[in-house]
Protein backbone atom coordinates (compact mmCIF):
# COMPACT_ATOMS: atom_id res chain seq x y z
CA UNK A 1 0.00 0.00 0.00
CA UNK A 2 1.33 3.34 -1.08
CA UNK A 3 2.43 5.67 1.32
CA UNK A 4 0.74 9.37 1.54
CA UNK A 5 3.49 10.72 -0.57
CA UNK A 6 3.10 7.79 -2.95
CA UNK A 7 -0.59 8.36 -3.58
CA UNK A 8 -0.21 11.70 -4.38
CA UNK A 9 2.28 10.93 -6.43
CA UNK A 10 0.17 8.40 -8.49
CA UNK A 11 -2.68 11.01 -8.26
CA UNK A 12 -0.33 13.65 -10.17
CA UNK A 13 0.53 10.97 -12.55
CA UNK A 14 -2.23 9.86 -13.00
CA UNK A 15 -4.05 13.58 -13.98
CA UNK A 16 -1.26 13.51 -16.09
CA UNK A 17 -1.39 10.46 -18.10
CA UNK A 18 -5.10 11.66 -18.27
CA UNK A 19 -4.26 14.87 -19.60
CA UNK A 20 -1.79 14.36 -21.91
CA UNK A 21 -2.10 13.25 -25.73
CA UNK A 22 1.55 11.54 -25.88
CA UNK A 23 3.27 9.21 -23.54
CA UNK A 24 6.54 7.98 -24.65
CA UNK A 25 8.03 5.66 -22.07
CA UNK A 26 11.91 6.01 -22.28
CA UNK A 27 14.87 3.96 -20.69
CA UNK A 28 16.90 6.67 -19.53
CA UNK A 29 20.04 5.11 -17.83
CA UNK A 30 23.60 6.16 -18.21
CA UNK A 31 22.41 9.74 -18.45
CA UNK A 32 23.92 12.19 -15.82
CA UNK A 33 21.97 14.96 -14.13
CA UNK A 34 23.71 17.73 -16.53
CA UNK A 35 22.40 15.87 -19.55
CA UNK A 36 18.62 15.29 -17.91
CA UNK A 37 18.41 18.78 -16.88
CA UNK A 38 19.30 20.35 -20.54
CA UNK A 39 17.23 17.26 -22.03
CA UNK A 40 14.18 18.54 -20.05
CA UNK A 41 14.69 21.96 -20.63
CA UNK A 42 14.46 20.91 -24.38
CA UNK A 43 11.59 18.99 -23.91
CA UNK A 44 9.86 21.71 -21.90
CA UNK A 45 11.02 24.32 -25.16
CA UNK A 46 8.42 22.13 -27.26
CA UNK A 47 5.43 22.30 -24.73
CA UNK A 48 6.41 17.97 -23.01
CA UNK A 49 7.80 17.27 -19.99
CA UNK A 50 10.09 14.38 -18.71
CA UNK A 51 8.74 12.63 -15.80
CA UNK A 52 10.36 9.87 -13.67
CA UNK A 53 8.44 7.70 -11.31
CA UNK A 54 8.18 4.52 -9.82
CA UNK A 55 6.99 1.96 -11.97
CA UNK A 56 4.84 0.47 -9.14
CA UNK A 57 2.67 3.83 -8.99
CA UNK A 58 3.34 4.47 -12.94
CA UNK A 59 1.38 1.12 -12.95
CA UNK A 60 -1.40 2.43 -10.60
CA UNK A 61 -1.31 5.38 -12.40
CA UNK A 62 -2.03 3.88 -15.97
CA UNK A 63 -5.12 1.63 -14.52
CA UNK A 64 -6.71 5.18 -12.91
CA UNK A 65 -6.18 7.50 -16.01
CA UNK A 66 -7.62 4.67 -18.65
CA UNK A 67 -4.38 3.64 -20.31
CA UNK A 68 -3.49 0.08 -18.77
CA UNK A 69 -2.18 -0.90 -22.14
CA UNK A 70 0.65 1.72 -21.07
CA UNK A 71 2.05 -0.75 -18.27
CA UNK A 72 3.29 -3.30 -21.08
CA UNK A 73 5.97 -0.69 -21.43
CA UNK A 74 7.30 -0.68 -17.81
CA UNK A 75 10.13 -2.57 -17.54
CA UNK A 76 13.23 -1.37 -15.94
CA UNK A 77 14.38 2.44 -15.03
CA UNK A 78 12.19 4.53 -17.19
CA UNK A 79 10.59 8.08 -17.32
CA UNK A 80 8.03 9.67 -19.45
CA UNK A 81 7.70 11.77 -21.96
CA UNK A 82 4.57 13.63 -21.49
CA UNK A 83 2.86 16.74 -23.70
CA UNK A 84 -0.27 17.74 -23.52
CA UNK A 85 0.48 19.77 -27.21
CA UNK A 86 1.84 18.96 -30.56
CA UNK A 87 2.92 15.59 -30.76
CA UNK A 88 5.28 15.51 -33.21
CA UNK A 89 7.22 18.32 -31.87
CA UNK A 90 7.41 16.54 -28.25
CA UNK A 91 8.87 13.29 -30.18
CA UNK A 92 10.85 15.08 -32.23
CA UNK A 93 12.57 16.95 -29.73
CA UNK A 94 13.39 13.68 -27.32
CA UNK A 95 14.76 11.57 -30.83
CA UNK A 96 16.51 14.70 -32.02
CA UNK A 97 18.27 15.49 -28.81
CA UNK A 98 19.17 12.51 -28.13
CA UNK A 99 20.64 11.64 -30.94
CA UNK A 100 22.40 14.65 -31.17
CA UNK A 101 24.17 14.31 -28.11
CA UNK A 102 24.46 10.72 -28.21
CA UNK A 103 22.50 10.14 -25.33
CA UNK A 104 21.66 6.18 -24.16
CA UNK A 105 18.14 6.69 -24.38
CA UNK A 106 15.97 3.65 -25.61
CA UNK A 107 12.69 4.34 -26.64
CA UNK A 108 10.28 1.77 -25.63
CA UNK A 109 6.92 2.76 -26.36
CA UNK A 110 3.93 5.11 -25.82
CA UNK A 111 0.49 6.21 -26.53
CA UNK A 112 -0.88 9.13 -28.61
CA UNK A 113 -4.26 9.61 -27.27
CA UNK A 114 -5.68 6.17 -27.12
CA UNK A 115 -3.55 4.44 -29.56
CA UNK A 116 -0.43 2.32 -28.24
CA UNK A 117 2.93 2.69 -29.81
CA UNK A 118 5.64 0.93 -30.71
CA UNK A 119 9.61 2.32 -31.24
CA UNK A 120 9.32 2.28 -34.56
CA UNK A 121 5.91 4.57 -34.81
CA UNK A 122 7.35 7.36 -32.31
CA UNK A 123 10.59 7.26 -34.32
CA UNK A 124 8.32 7.85 -37.72
CA UNK A 125 6.27 10.34 -35.75
CA UNK A 126 9.55 12.63 -35.09
CA UNK A 127 10.12 12.74 -38.41
CA UNK A 128 6.51 14.06 -39.11
CA UNK A 129 6.21 18.19 -40.15
CA UNK A 130 5.18 20.17 -37.05
CA UNK A 131 1.85 21.19 -36.95
CA UNK A 132 2.16 24.93 -38.15
CA UNK A 133 4.05 22.97 -41.00
CA UNK A 134 1.08 21.33 -42.06
CA UNK A 135 -1.44 23.62 -42.28
CA UNK A 136 0.88 26.35 -43.82
CA UNK A 137 1.04 24.03 -46.30
CA UNK A 138 -2.61 23.04 -46.02
CA UNK A 139 -3.25 27.02 -46.62
CA UNK A 140 -0.98 27.51 -49.26
CA UNK A 141 -2.48 24.38 -51.34
CA UNK A 142 -6.15 26.12 -50.52
CA UNK A 143 -4.98 29.10 -51.82
CA UNK A 144 -3.20 28.18 -54.85
CA UNK A 145 -6.41 27.16 -56.63
CA UNK A 146 -8.44 30.68 -55.68
CA UNK A 147 -5.55 32.80 -56.24
CA UNK A 148 -5.82 31.21 -60.09
CA UNK A 149 -9.27 31.84 -60.23
CA UNK A 150 -8.86 35.55 -59.49
CA UNK A 151 -6.56 35.86 -61.77
CA UNK A 152 -8.33 34.41 -64.75
CA UNK A 153 -11.51 36.28 -63.77
CA UNK A 154 -8.90 39.41 -63.69
CA UNK A 155 -8.08 38.95 -67.20
CA UNK A 156 -11.12 40.39 -69.15
CA UNK A 157 -11.22 43.05 -66.76
CA UNK A 158 -7.61 44.04 -67.29
CA UNK A 159 -8.03 43.72 -71.29
CA UNK A 160 -11.14 46.31 -71.13
CA UNK A 161 -9.31 48.82 -69.25
CA UNK A 162 -6.49 48.31 -71.37
CA UNK A 163 -8.23 49.00 -74.52
CA UNK A 164 -10.17 52.09 -73.31
CA UNK A 165 -6.42 53.47 -72.10
CA UNK A 166 -5.26 52.81 -75.63
CA UNK A 167 -8.64 54.17 -76.79
CA UNK A 168 -8.14 57.56 -74.51
CA UNK A 169 -4.83 57.51 -75.51
CA UNK A 170 -5.46 57.13 -79.16
CA UNK A 171 -8.38 60.60 -78.79
CA UNK A 172 -6.02 62.50 -77.00
CA UNK A 173 -2.99 62.64 -79.36
CA UNK A 174 -5.71 63.08 -82.45
CA UNK A 175 -7.00 66.24 -80.27
CA UNK A 176 -3.55 67.29 -79.60
CA UNK A 177 -2.70 66.68 -83.59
Amino acid sequence: MPTEKGKALVAEMSEIFSNSSLIIAAEYRGIDVTQMTALRQQLRSKGARFKVIKNTFARIAADESGKSSLKDVMNGPIGFVVSDSDPAEAAKALVKYASENDLPINILGGMLDADLLDQSKIKSLATLPSKEELLSKMMGSMKSPVSGIVMVMNGPIRSLVNVLQRHVENNQENSAA
